[in-house]
């Protein structure tokens, strides 16, 4: 007697969810998966294998010699396989479910080349929170205690925005930029092929905190990050777009999206991140000066199928709120550096036009 099909498909969810449980455990993720505290575990590489926790002000990275290339490809092909999807290179990008055994809504992200670089894997499981707090709750563990009561009215600059202006007026370049990075502002660079606007973005990238998780988009890997162990490089090309990554990457938790070049209708789920949670980014476009870059970028957002719905006027508002500094380079050397976060703040209270 022939088994019934569902028995047949039943049996292979088994096995499949053996398979991916005994690789799992294998790679250390289930154990870390059910520590305590621990809301994210990922590999961005063989051999490294990194958990993110509460109360945590850096994700730890933990050496993981048993975690070779083949053993991550096992890990992401069974995850495939328990998800019934295909994972190849012309399908390289994908969300999965995990089994019944983690808490409900244990999601992963997986990136396999060409995706990425050639000889890693991408995992990003993210264990949802099941914690449930009261208003004391708030109040008496002190996460109250860093709130600053905002009102339009009484909207204004902050110090260390002063401190910015005050470099720029006085030319203390060296001065104004680390004030950038170290309070997370997003800067586009503009200047032509050879003006050197990917050195120059490479220099201010290294100044991000060694400790923090960076995850770059590109045509080819030239944002090498050497003093940021915790990096994923992700690549476009014929089977993977720019825009594909962009919205990938807000599934892998990183604390800077650096895209290396905005080229296409990507500039709008781009600048969607930057005002969704993830600001601090050193990005680059071709224009001939910066308010030329200004209409650059408009007319790329125009090619997105939202921006081709939305009116001028807004594009740019959206634009000059969305990069705090505007840069135009040739020939290696900075001509032009645009810093007005006054304006900025007028625009997004509606105050200026």
């Amino acid at each position: 007697m022939s088994q019934p099909v569902e028995d047949l498909e039943g049996f292979e969810e088994l096995n499949d969810s053996t398979l991916l449980r005994d690789f799992m455990e294998q790679a250390g993720l289930t154990e870390r998966l059910q520590r305590k505290g621990v809301t994210e575990v990922y590999f961005n590489r063989p051999g490294e294998l990194w958990t993110a926790a509460e109360g945590q002000l850096a994700d730890t990275m933990e050496p993981m010699p048993q975690l070779t290339l083949d053993l991550c490809e096992k890990v992401a092909t069974s995850l495939a396989a328990f998800n019934r999807i295909s994972m190849s290179a012309d399908e390289p990008l994908h969300t999965v479910d995990l089994p019944n055994i983690f808490p409900q809504g244990t999601r992963g992200t997986l990136v396999m080349p060409p995706a990425c670089e050639k000889g890693t894997i991408s995992l990003t499981i993210r264990k949802p929170s099941l914690d449930r707090f009261s208003l004391p709750n708030y109040q008496d563990s002190g996460r109250f205690e860093k709130i600053r009561a905002i009102s339009t009215s009484k909207a204004e600059l902050k110090d260390w925005q002063r401190d910015m202006m005050d470099a720029h007026v006085r030319l203390d370049w060296d001065r104004f930029f680390r004030l950038a990075m170290h309070h997370r502002q997003n800067i586009i660079i503009f200047g032509g092929p050879g003006s050197g606007k990917t050195t120059f973005a490479k220099a201010l990238v290294d100044l991000y905190d060694p400790s923090r998780r960076l995850i770059t988009i590109e045509a080819v890997n030239e944002l090498v990050l050497p003093k940021h162990p915790n990096r994923v490089h992700l690549l476009y090309g014929q089977r993977v777009t720019p825009k594909s990554l962009v919205a990938i990457t807000m599934r892998m938790k990183p604390d800077h999206l650096l895209l290396a070049e905005l080229t296409g209708d990507e500039a709008w789920h781009f600048m969607e991140s930057l005002n969704t949670g993830l600001p601090g980014t050193v990005t680059t476009a071709h224009a001939n000066d910066s308010i030329a870059g200004v209409a650059r970028i408009c007319s790329l957002v125009k090619q997105s199928e939202v921006g081709k719905g939305l009116d001028y006027p807004y594009i740019e508002r959206l634009v000059r709120t969305s990069f705090d500094i505007m840069i135009y380079m040739e020939k290696t050397h900075l001509l032009e550096v645009h810093y007005d976060p006054q304006h900025k703040l007028d625009l997004l209270n509606g105050v200026a036009a």
